[in-house]
Parts: structure tokens; sequence; C-alpha cells
């Protein structure tokens, strides 16, 4: 990995005509927020853009894309990841072919693989979103509301609306900076943290039902798969807002939430409070992530993938001191 620091990565994004920007796949508030945020700056000052993501835009952040017209591209356009660890979160076609070509990564994540020709990356930073902020000051663009918007979405879906551990007060700083270019943020917040569709809740009801505990109460479990989005209505979209309850529970240190993907391998999404760290658990199964977030993948029968998860998790307990 060649990294590079704030400016040379501003200098690189001046340097650049048409830029064709990456968010991983299974999108989320940070990754689409910077994504939106940078393509608007760009194209605010003469550069030609476009956002690109191998999955539909979820319905929570429609909004980031309002009013954007993205550029016609010709194949000769630069290549920029945001939020992106590893090119593999790319998506399997998008990886095949943008993997080895991607000339800029902004990223805040710890487990960065180093993919790109350059990487910006800031590990002690909330949210992307963060980073796209301060280079978008360098670019001198003109901030609007909407870019503000993004960037708002990326720091509060992130730190979980100012809640997680990884939240800084430069991240408050961001939001209140970003509601003095006129977002409201109450509208927002409640859509991305207190809104459910019927579907959800419906899917909540079955994942709720399903949840197992292990290591003396110290993990929880839940499992979604194919068949429960079927009855629920939902999809893989609204699956995330569940990862996070396995952790609430009173007592619980690890919290595993398991989703079936339509190719019945597993995708694995570890939430942990301090000091379990998630990405060294989810680093045995390949994967990677932040200290309380983190993600893997598995493709071997259900059970045979608890086993694996609730092992490597019983380990880091162990590890740390705590009986299981």
């Amino acid at each position: 990995m060649q990294r590079i620091d704030l400016a040379t990565a501003a200098s690189r994004l001046h340097e650049m005509s048409a830029v064709r920007i990456l968010a991983h796949q299974h999108p989320d508030g940070d990754t689409l927020g910077s994504a939106y945020a940078l393509a608007r700056a760009l194209q605010s000052i003469g550069k030609h853009t476009c956002v690109d993501c191998v999955d539909p835009l979820p319905h929570d952040f429609t909004f980031c894309a309002k009013g954007y017209t993205p550029d016609y591209m010709d194949g000769t356009e630069s290549i920029v990841t945001v939020d992106v660890a590893d090119a593999k979160l790319l998506g399997r076609s998008y990886y095949e072919k943008y993997g080895g070509i991607v000339d800029l990564n902004i990223d805040h994540h710890s487990t960065n693989t180093g993919f790109a020709r350059e990487t910006y990356l800031e590990e002690d930073s909330a949210a992307t979103a963060e980073l796209v902020a301060d280079l978008i000051d360098l670019l001198c663009v003109v901030w609007t509301t909407d870019i503000a918007a993004c960037i708002y979405a990326g720091i509060s879906t992130d730190t979980g609306c100012f809640r997680y551990a990884g939240t800084t007060s430069r991240s408050h700083r961001y939001a209140a900076r970003m509601m003095e270019f006129g977002v409201q943020t109450e509208p927002l917040d409640r859509m991305f943290f207190e809104t459910k569709t019927r579907s959800f809740a419906a899917l909540e009801r079955l994942a709720l039902e399903g949840f197992r505990f292990f290591c003396k109460g110290q993990v929880c479990l839940m499992v979604v798969t194919q068949e429960m989005y079927r009855k629920s209505g939902s999809n893989e979209d609204e699956f995330i807002r569940l990862v996070p309850q396995t952790r609430q529970i009173e007592g619980v240190l690890v919290g595993i939430a398991i989703r079936e993907r339509s190719d019945g391998s597993w995708k694995i999404s570890l939430r942990t409070h301090l000091p379990i760290d998630a990405s060294a658990i989810c680093a045995k199964l390949g994967g990677g992530g932040h200290a309380v977030a983190a993600g893997c993948e598995s493709f071997k029968p259900l059970e045979e993938t608890i086993a694996d998860i609730v092992r490597y998790t019983g380990e880091a307990l162990q590890a740390a001191g705590l009986p299981v």
C-alpha cells in the first residue's frame, strides 16, 4: 500500500478530469454518503463524476442521489473507492472488473488491505465521511446543503447516532458544521434509526424469536435465512438494522448476526463491547473491520459456521480473562 496524506489525496482528485466513485456492496450510510458527497463536490468544480455500486441504493439513502445527475463515462475515467477496506467488498463482479485498477482509496478501516494504487487512510476517524469533508474543504468547494446532508449521513450512521465507541469530539464538530450548512438532522436520524417498515418489523420478530446465547450469556447470536425474508417480505437492505440488537442485551459483550445470502453462503456481522476486538475475531475467517464492528463470511453449512464463529469468539473472551 502506498499511503498518502490529505493534501496529496486532494491534489490527486484535482488532477482527475473524470471520476467513477465506487461504494462497497450492501452499501451503508458511510460509503453512500461519502460517495455522493464527493461526486457532488467534484462535479461542482468541473469534474465529470458518477457513483457506482454492485447493489441497488437502499431506500433510506435515496436522498443522497436526489437531484444529482451522473456524467457519462467512457472507460478512461479514474477509479476512486470510498469506505472500502478490501477490494473484495466491492462485490464479486465489481472486484473482477475494478479490483486491480483502483487509483485512489479513501478509507478509515484499520484492516485496509492496500489494494489501491494510493490510499488515504485515517484509522482514528469515526467515518470515511469525515475524511471526505476534509477533502472537500481542500478542494475549495462551495458547500451546499445536499453535500452536507450526505456527509452527515455517513457520520451519523457509522457512529450509531453518536453512541458508538468510535465517536470522537471531532465527529460532533463535523455534525454541528453540517447543521450550519442547513442540514435538518432530526428527520434524517428518525429515518435512519427509528422508522421501521412493516416488512422489517415482521423480519425483526422472526429474528428475535431465534436468539441464541453462548459463553455464559456473553454472546448473543441471531440467524436470518432466505426463508425468513420470504415470510416477512423483507430483504438484505433491511437486515443491517437488526445487527446492533444482538449487542443490546444485558450482559452481552459480543453480538453475532448471521444472514443467508442468495447463493447459500453466510455473511457474519459482529458487534462487540471493548475490550473484545471484533476485527480480530473476524480476521480468523478472512474478514475484518473495526474494533467494535466487523464482518466475515462462511461457505460452510450453518451449524458449522456457528460453531466456528462461537469458538473464535470464546477464545477472544478467554484471552480477555473472561469466563466462558
